[in-house]
């Protein structure tokens, strides 16, 4: 049976270590942009949630937002900043966001499963099968994006793609081909790199400008985000939240142009406002 000393010093460690846990961000919530009713999901949240995927629900919604993290996403979480930062799109109906890590469409690398973004798309589009949709992806996020678009079947609605940054095995996807049923597609590319993880990026088949792309928008690996860090592969929220200099505007700001100009979600205005 534990003494009392031995309990003394049990609890102590035990709140050492939940005190470690707070500092760490596990039991806080990194969702700066809460969804309003009828905005299917919340992300999870927490260090452990936030290595979690978030999957598209088969029910009722006008638009479907889809994230794509790239490779060991899981375990860097990188692209999930741009999830949990990016607000709901400002687009009439009824919306549901999801987030999925990559796989590369062959199984289970790293336990990601980009199939179940197919299968789930699939799913979701036999329910709502006028949905707009738009997908976002990085590094092999990004290559993803066309090999989902190359499997789903073409849904009715609109379909915006925007890549960042993207990244392809050179026996797979280098050619750069849009995927058909891609509405507009807005590629935005780190180039002139200065940081040297990104020369192994270069290994792994980085796409950079895309002819095929709607928009090439360029950052330049020589210039530095509000932070003071370096523009770079590995940190794909300021390439879609952030400008260069002689730029108009961000890449997040071109996507909401786009969702303008194509109408997103407008489809919920012909059915009496949408479901929210």
């Amino acid at each position: 049976m534990m003494n009392k000393n031995g309990l003394n010093v049990l609890t102590g460690c035990l709140l050492a270590l939940a005190a470690g846990a707070a500092s760490l961000g596990l039991n806080s919530c990194v969702y700066s942009n809460d969804p309003p009713p009828g905005v299917y999901p919340k992300p999870p949240t927490g260090f452990v949630g936030r290595r979690t995927q978030v999957p598209l629900r088969a029910e009722k919604a006008d638009v479907a937002v889809i994230f794509i993290g790239g490779f060991a996403g899981r375990y860097l979480t990188r692209m999930r900043a741009v999830y949990e930062r990016m607000p709901v799109l400002p687009v009439p109906g009824k919306q549901f966001r999801a987030f999925y890590d990559w796989d590369g469409g062959e199984g289970m690398i790293f336990l990601n499963n980009v199939n179940r973004a197919v299968n789930d798309l699939q799913n979701f589009l036999a329910v709502n099968p006028k949905a707009d949709i738009v997908l976002i992806g990085h590094s092999y996020g990004g290559s993803a994006v066309m090999d989902i678009m190359r499997q789903v079947t073409r849904p009715h609605g609109r379909v915006i793609a925007v890549t960042i940054d993207p990244v392809s095995r050179k026996s797979r996807s280098m050619p750069r081909t849009r995927a058909r049923g891609i509405d507009y597609w807005i590629n935005i590319y780190c180039d002139d790199v200065r940081v040297p993880i990104d020369y192994v990026v270069k290994l792994g088949g980085v796409w950079k400008f895309c002819p095929q792309a709607d928009e090439n928008i360029r950052f330049l690996g020589t210039a530095r985000d509000k932070k003071g860090d370096r523009y770079r592969h590995t940190r794909p929220e300021p390439l879609f939240f952030e400008k260069m200099a002689d730029a108009a505007e961000t890449p997040y700001e071109r996507l909401l142009r786009a969702c303008e100009r194509y109408g997103i979600g407008n489809a919920a205005l012909q059915n009496g406002g949408g479901r929210r």
